[in-house]
C-alpha cells in the first residue's frame, strides 16, 4: 500500500512509529485475533505509525498486529525505520494480501477529537497459507478525498 500511496500523492512516504509493543493474542480484540486466527498465549507485537510525507504531513494513519511467531518476517513488518511496503520490497519478501473491509471511519483528530470522515481499509497479510499480520489503514481525506475512495 505504501507504493501506492506513493503513486497517488506524487512523493515519498516515511514512518512516524508513535507506538510498538509486544502483546499477546488474548489482549487483541476479538475481530483481530480471529483474522489473525492466533491463540491467546501467542506473542503480538502491535504497531501504530503514520505515513508522512517529508514535510511531515500525515498521509495514512495505521494499527498493525503482527503475530510474532517468525523471526525473520517479523522483523521486517516491525522494522521502526521502515514502512512495512518498503521493509518488504527491499527484502524481496511477497505477502498475500486480502481486504476484509473498506469504508468510512473518523481521521484520527488532534487532541483525540473526533476527525473529519475518511477511507479506511482492513486487510491480513498471509506468508503462504499463515496469516501473519493485520492491518487497519486510515487515509487522511486531504490525500485521499472520499468522494474517490467510494
Amino acid at each position: 500500500m505504501t507504493r501506492l500511496l506513493e503513486a497517488l500523492i506524487g512523493r515519498p512516504l516515511a514512518l512516524d512509529l508513535t507506538d510498538q509493543h509486544t502483546t499477546t493474542g488474548g489482549d487483541l480484540d476479538p475481530a483481530v485475533r480471529t483474522a489473525l486466527g492466533c491463540a491467546d498465549t501467542d506473542p503480538v507485537i502491535v504497531r501504530h505509525s503514520t505515513l508522512v510525507t517529508t514535510g511531515g504531513a500525515a498521509v495514512s494513519w495505521n494499527c498493525v498486529a503482527v503475530v510474532a511467531t517468525d523471526d525473520e518476517l517479523t522483523a521486517l513488518l516491525t522494522d521502526e525505520r521502515l514502512p512495512i511496503g518498503h521493509s518488504l520490497a527491499g527484502a524481496r519478501r511477497h505477502l498475500a494480501r486480502t481486504v476484509l473491509g473498506a469504508g468510512v471511519t473518523r481521521w484520527p483528530a488532534a487532541g483525540g477529537g473526533e476527525g473529519l470522515p475518511c477511507a479506511y481499509k482492513e486487510s491480513v497479510l498471509s506468508d503462504r497459507s499463515t496469516v501473519v499480520a493485520h492491518l487497519h489503514e486510515r487515509f487522511n481525506p486531504a490525500y485521499v478525498p472520499l468522494a474517490a475512495a467510494r
